[in-house]
């Protein structure tokens, strides 16, 4: 009985030291050769740089509404002009074209001098106050000829403004035909370099 009794102490002791020596099955760590960015990462924006995008998202969406209202003006331009210069020639025709001199188109030519002239300032002004937050280089293209379709017919609204008033001062003078021919055909320029300006810069 005591020989069975040394057996089974004997067999549990092995039992236990097999498992105190036996090693424990290693646990899975993550693997961490493949974890990294490719690209280093960005640094969120500080407050200046968002208060610069927000100044320029503002620049920018007032150049979309002046400019918008700028193409505006021009058609009301193109249309005024084109019909002072058409009332123009009729009135002209009456007093040096054998018309009777009645007169019957002079106050609508100089209401519609005025309406194109204003009109024309104002479209002008529209430009000029639109904010531009990019500069531009000095190359030749639709913006280009368009500025320089303008300065023409700015030039020549000027000049059909001075030219009208020495024109309606020369009455009687041999010299008011003269004046009122140039007056005519500075017209005829002016609004085909308006007409021009518009063109490029409306169908690029």
């Amino acid at each position: 009985m005591a020989l069975c009794l040394a057996l089974v102490v004997s067999i549990a002791s092995g039992s236990a030291a097999a498992e105190e020596t036996t090693p424990a099955a290693p646990q899975d760590k993550p693997d961490q050769g493949n974890d990294f960015d490719l690209l280093p990462r960005e640094k969120p924006p500080d407050a200046g740089a968002l208060a610069r995008q927000a100044d320029l998202s503002r620049s920018l969406s007032r150049r979309r509404d002046f400019l918008r209202l700028h193409q505006l003006g021009g058609f009301a331009t193109i249309a005024t002009l084109a019909a002072t210069v058409v009332v123009g020639q009729l009135n002209y025709a009456d007093k040096y074209g054998g018309g009777g001199d009645t007169g019957k188109y002079r106050t609508a030519h100089q209401v519609l001098a005025y309406g194109a002239s204003g009109i024309f300032a104002a479209t002008g002004i529209l430009a000029l106050l639109a904010p531009s937050p990019f500069e531009k280089p000095l190359r030749l293209d639709t913006a280009t000829l368009h500025k320089v379709s303008m300065l023409v017919s700015t030039a020549g609204m000027a000049s059909e403004i001075v030219l009208g008033i020495v024109t309606s001062r020369s009455e009687g003078r041999i010299s008011q035909r003269d004046f009122a021919l140039a007056h005519q055909i500075i017209g005829y320029t002016t609004l085909a370099a308006t007409t021009a300006g518009f063109l490029v810069f409306t169908f690029p």
